[in-house]
């Protein structure tokens, strides 16, 4: 059963600014220079918050990115530049952008809270494993704070009617309408908050059948079950807003759900294939390498092999190829994925396993051009280009019990942070 509750969220006041100008990518997106050009586009973008800047000089626990974090949030709020809801509710959000290709796509979104619990005992299933690095940083903004700045990314499967009663809704006037510049262009947030208690249980109802999936947000949705840990051994009650956490849910099946794929850059190392025809001698069995005349044409011939074969595309020294072998019946949903045929019977065969892994022998990008980029101008030995996951995919992973490795999904576009913010 899924159990999303109403929030009484914390947001800019639009009268005072536009909004387009305070919201940010999630933290873990952010490169340095773009948190510079989020800080000079607005003194009050929600970046402060989420993600300050570090200076010379700092001091820990007294003026550090958390402490000036707590005093942005304090003086906005006392300035009514953030307000509180009147009244707790849902938000539906209808994200409009841009595709690579170039068509518009429109995502409907459900913003609420659901429970703050180790995985064990949450509903909401993981589909990846997390670092300790930024679940310490995450739980330290939460303390200084005591507010979650940046929603988890859910997906729900199962919800039948829901999609149809948001898109009633987002039929209505907006409370919010902004225009940005998101991650692929020119995007579109619209916002509508439903605090009817009949509308409010009508959605929970439609939602209550689902099964929920981490999209996005993993190391922020377990930082939240710690902070929730640590309130309740202070003494917060099980109700009380610390034992919950920030999600946007969006459907599984959406049409405007978006995942891209990470591809991989080996460096050049000793002992790796030197040429396509290499790399085909190396592997052998299975599998077929076809030499072809560029490297975008090698990528565009994945797709019509998506259903019976593992494919890749091969930017080599000398040239571009598709690398292909027939899928075959596999004990797992993860051991069918590409990612990890990649890695375990192709990328390790070209002599890189788990130690030269944890040395940087790879890199990742979601920049096909990049990729092919590195090994034509010899900083990079050999690049594979896949196919993305697919949301079956990863709720077949996920379900089962099983992560997928690293950089195997990257959502797009992300849920910006600013829209709503929750207190805890």
């Amino acid at each position: 059963m899924a159990r999303l509750l109403p929030l009484r969220g914390v947001r800019f006041a639009t009268e005072h600014i536009r909004l387009g100008a305070v919201l940010a990518p999630p933290y873990d997106v952010i490169s340095p220079e773009q948190r510079e050009v989020l800080y000079g586009r607005d003194l009050r973008n929600v970046v402060r918050i989420d993600y300050g800047q570090p200076y010379e000089g700092d001091v820990a626990g007294e003026d550090d990115v958390y402490s000036r974090a707590a005093a942005h949030l304090a003086s906005w709020r006392r300035l009514g530049i953030l307000v509180e809801d009147g009244l707790p509710g849902f938000d539906v959000v209808a994200h409009d952008f841009p595709t690579q290709g170039g068509a518009s796509r429109c995502r409907l979104g459900l913003m609420g809270r659901v429970p703050a619990l180790p995985w064990t005992e949450s509903e909401v299933r993981p589909h990846e494993r997390t670092l300790r690095g930024p679940k310490e940083d995450r739980l330290a903004l939460m303390r200084s704070t005591r507010m979650q700045t940046s929603p988890v990314w859910v997906l729900w499967d199962g919800a039948a009617g829901l999609r149809q009663r948001l898109e009633e809704i987002a039929a209505t006037p907006p409370l919010l309408d902004a225009g940005f510049e998101g991650e692929g262009g020119a995007e579109r947030l619209r916002l509508w908050h439903v605090s009817g208690a009949a509308d409010m249980a009508e959605i929970a109802e439609l939602l209550a059948p689902a099964r929920l999936f981490i999209a996005d947000g993993h190391h922020r949705f377990e930082t939240a079950a710690a902070y929730a840990a640590e309130r309740r051994a202070a003494g917060d009650a099980a109700d009380a807003p610390s034992q919950f956490t920030l999600v946007y849910a969006s459907a599984a099946d959406d049409q405007g759900l978006v995942v891209l794929p990470f591809h991989r850059i080996v460096n050049p190392l000793p002992g790796l294939p030197p040429s396509r025809d290499a790399l085909g001698l190396r592997l052998g069995g299975e599998w077929s390498l076809d030499p072809v005349d560029d490297d975008a044409q090698a990528l565009a011939g994945l797709e019509g092999r998506r259903g019976a074969e593992h494919a890749f595309a091969v930017a080599a020294p000398d040239g571009a190829a598709i690398l292909h072998r027939p899928r075959r019946a596999v004990s797992s949903p993860r051991q069918g994925l590409d990612v990890v045929v990649l890695q375990e019977e192709v990328i390790r065969l070209c002599g890189i396993g788990e130690e030269e892994l944890r040395e940087g022998a790879l890199r990742y990008t979601r920049d096909p051009a990049e990729a092919v980029a590195a090994v034509r101008e010899g900083r990079a030995g050999l690049a594979f280009l896949t196919l993305p996951c697919t949301g079956a995919e990863i709720l077949e992973v996920a379900g089962a019990g099983e992560t997928m490795p690293q950089k195997s999904t990257y959502f797009y576009p992300k849920v910006p942070t600013g829209l709503v913010l929750s207190p805890l």
